[in-house]
C-alpha cells in the first residue's frame, strides 16, 4: 500500500499503445451466458466530465455501455493511455477496441491499494472485496472483520503477489496503481492469467478534490455513478465553503512538511496535493520555490535552518510525540514550532499493523482533510469541530 510509493523503481516511458487484456478474451466473458449480444460504438460523447480529475475520462457509447479512458497513470507515463469496456446488457466493445472489458456491476473485486477500498465503501460495495494487497494497513473495519473471517483474502504486493491464490477468488477487476513506469512483471502475469485490471491513478492528482473525485470511475464500474458523483459533489461543496473561510483568515502561518529520512529531507513541489491543502488552509508553504508536483531531496542542514522559521510542523514521519522528534535530531529541541508545541500528525486513525486512514480514507475526503488542516494553522478557527481532528492529532 502506501509504503510502496516510496519503493525504488526505474522510471521508465511506454508507449501509447494499449497493452490490455485483447478483445477475444473480453468478448468470450460475454458471450458465455448465452444472451443476445451487440456491437455498440462510442457516441462521441463523454458519460461524465471530470470537474478536478485530470487523470481519466468516461465516454458513451451508442448503447448503455461505457468506456473509462486512463491516462498519465504514473510518474513519467504523460503518454500513456489505456481503456477499459463496461459492458451492459452483453454489448460487445466496438470493432477494434483492444482494452480491457468488464461486465457491469462487478461482483467480485480485488484492491491493491487501502485507497480503493476507501471508495467502495463510500459506494457501500465492500461486500464486492474479494481480496486486498496488505491486510495489516486496511482501516476500514468492515474490510478487517471480512479479513479475520476469511472472507477477503491477502494476496500479497509488488513481486510477492500470490497468483495461485489471486486467480482462485476470480476477479471481475483488478484495481492497480503505478508508481515508476508500469509493473510489468504484475501485468504481464495477469493477461497470462486472462485477469482484467485497471489502473487507478488518483495518487498523481496535484489536488484534493482531483483525487476525490476518482470516487466516479468506481461508481461506473459499480453501476452507481450518479450516486457517486453526487457523493463528491457534496465533498466538493464542504471542501469550497472551507477554503473560502479559510481565505478570510488575516494570518497564514508558515508550514513545514515532513522530516529527515536516512539524513534526507524530501519535501514536496509547488503543485502537490498537500501544498495544495496548506495553502486552502490559509497557510504558506516554507519550502514554496520548485514549481513541480512531486518531491526532491534537501540536506537536512538547509531544512533545519528554513524550519527554524516555522510557525507549525505537519508529518514528521513516523514520530508520535515531541521526545522522538528530539531523539531524532537534538536540533529540533529549539525550532519554534517544537517548543511551542505546533507539531500535528496525520496519525490519529492508525491500524495495529502500521496503516493509516488518512492515506486510504483521505484520499476521498478532501474535505475532512482541509478542516483538520485548518484547525492544525488556525486552532481558534471557527470551523465545526464537535469532534475535534478526524485524521491529525497534536504531538505531546
Amino acid at each position: 500500500p502506501f509504503a510502496a510509493l516510496f519503493a525504488g523503481r526505474a522510471a521508465r516511458r511506454i508507449s501509447a499503445e494499449r497493452r490490455m487484456l485483447p478483445a477475444v478474451w473480453a468478448a468470450t466473458l460475454l458471450l458465455c451466458g448465452c444472451a443476445e449480444t451487440s456491437t455498440v460504438r462510442l457516441s462521441g460523447e463523454e458519460a461524465y466530465v471530470p470537474r478536478h480529475a485530470e487523470g481519466y475520462s468516461i465516454y458513451a457509447t451508442e448503447g448503455a455501455s461505457t468506456v473509462i479512458e486512463i491516462r498519465n497513470p504514473w510518474q513519467g507515463g504523460d503518454s500513456v493511455r489505456t481503456q477499459l469496456f463496461v459492458s451492459r446488457g452483453n454489448e460487445l466493445p466496438p470493432e477494434g477496441f483492444d482494452g480491457v472489458t468488464v461486465a457491469a456491476p462487478v461482483q467480485r473485486a480485488v484492491c491493491f491499494s487501502s485507497t480503493h477500498v476507501a471508495f467502495l465503501d463510500a459506494l457501500d460495495a465492500t461486500d464486492a472485496i474479494r481480496g486486498v494487497s496488505g491486510a495489516e494497513y486496511i482501516s476500514n473495519e468492515k474490510v478487517r472483520e471480512h479479513y479475520r473471517e476469511g472472507d477477503i483474502r491477502d494476496v500479497g504486493y509488488d513481486t510477492n503477489v500470490n497468483y495461485e491464490l489471486l486467480a482462485s477468488l476470480r476477479p471481475d477487476i483488478v484495481f492497480i496503481y503505478g508508481v515508476g513506469g508500469e509493473n510489468t512483471a504484475v501485468t504481464d502475469k495477469f493477461r497470462e492469467l486472462h485477469i482484467p485490471f485497471i489502473y487507478i491513478g488518483e495518487y498523481m492528482e496535484t489536488t484534493p478534490l482531483g483525487k476525490a473525485e476518482w470516487l466516479v470511475p468506481f461508481g461506473e464500474l459499480t453501476d452507481r455513478r450518479e450516486e457517486a458523483a453526487a457523493l463528491f459533489t457534496d465533498i466538493e461543496t464542504r471542501y469550497d465553503s472551507l477554503r473560502m473561510r479559510a481565505a478570510a483568515f488575516a494570518e497564514r502561518p508558515s508550514v513545514m512538511l515532513n522530516a529527515p529520512y536516512r539524513d534526507v529531507w524530501f519535501v514536496p513541489g509547488d503543485r502537490s496535493y498537500m501544498v495544495r491543502l496548506i495553502e486552502d488552509a490559509g497557510g504558506r508553504y516554507i519550502f514554496a520555490g520548485e514549481e513541480s508536483s512531486v518531491s526532491r531531496p534537501i540536506s537536512g542542514e538547509a531544512a533545519y535552518l528554513a524550519a527554524r522559521q516555522a510557525d507549525v510542523w505537519l508529518n514528521p514521519n513516523q514520530a508520535g510525540n515531541i521526545g522522538e522528534l528530539k531523539t531524532q535530531n537534538p536540533k529540533f529541541t529549539d525550532i519554534r514550532c517544537v517548543e511551542q508545541r505546533r507539531v500535528y500528525n496525520c496519525t490519529r486513525r492508525k491500524t495495529p499493523g502500521g496503516g493509516s486512514d488518512f492515506w486510504e480514507s483521505g484520499a476521498l475526503h478532501a474535505d475532512r482533510v482541509l478542516r483538520d488542516i485548518i484547525l492544525c494553522l488556525h486552532p481558534e478557527a471557527a470551523v465545526p469541530d464537535e469532534e475535534g481532528m478526524y485524521y491529525f492529532e497534536r504531538l505531546e
